[in-house]
């Protein structure tokens, strides 16, 4: 399956100290205040703009070796504003 040119993808992984994590997470909660979040990397850019009303889903495993935290966020996109005619009302001396 292709996706479509208004889709982009954006991926990173990789071993970061606390400190950059929480980093990250101050960007993130950041970004959410202003309503516009950037990721970018070498090859790639992709900027979100999330809307008011969000899904979140949390996820913890923890077992003797390995622990896991995985933070899911997401969105509908919000529709293109309407052109409205709207409501113009004059009064017009006679």
């Amino acid at each position: 399956m292709e996706s479509s040119e208004s889709e982009k993808n954006f991926q990173h992984e990789s071993i970061e100290d606390r400190e950059s994590v929480i980093k990250y997470l101050e960007t993130l909660c950041e970004g959410f205040r202003k309503g516009s979040i950037e990721f970018s990397s070498d090859r790639d850019t992709i900027t979100l703009k999330p809307s008011n009303l969000v899904h979140v889903e949390i996820k913890v495993k923890n077992q003797e070796q390995k622990s896991k935290l995985s933070l899911k966020i997401s969105w509908k996109g919000q529709p293109p504003p309407k052109k409205s005619k709207g409501l113009t009302i004059r009064t017009r001396n006679e």
